[in-house]
């Protein structure tokens, strides 16, 4: 498959591969897609799991800042990203 892609796009690609995270432009649009598709399709949790996952953190007793809880979440994407990249 071939894609003319305008030069943005292009640029944006090209950023991603200078910073070694991805091993070729395919992997780059791989990633893409595969967020793009975690944003139109967010419903991996079973109906009312999500709920139960929350319930139980309230239960728990233990409060988290939500820069904490972002940063994790941050660095768990980043080394995800990074492991799908190879």
């Amino acid at each position: 498959m071939y894609l003319s892609l305008p030069p943005n796009i292009q640029r944006l690609i090209d950023d991603r591969l200078a910073s070694g995270q991805y091993a070729s432009a395919e992997a780059v649009v791989a990633a893409a897609l595969s967020a793009l598709d975690h944003v139109e399709h967010p419903d991996d949790f079973e109906p009312a799991e999500l709920d139960q996952l929350l319930d139980e953190g309230e239960k728990s007793g233990e409060r988290i800042e939500a820069e904490q809880v972002f940063a994790e979440l941050r660095s768990l994407s980043d080394a995800h990203r990074r492991g799908k990249a190879r």
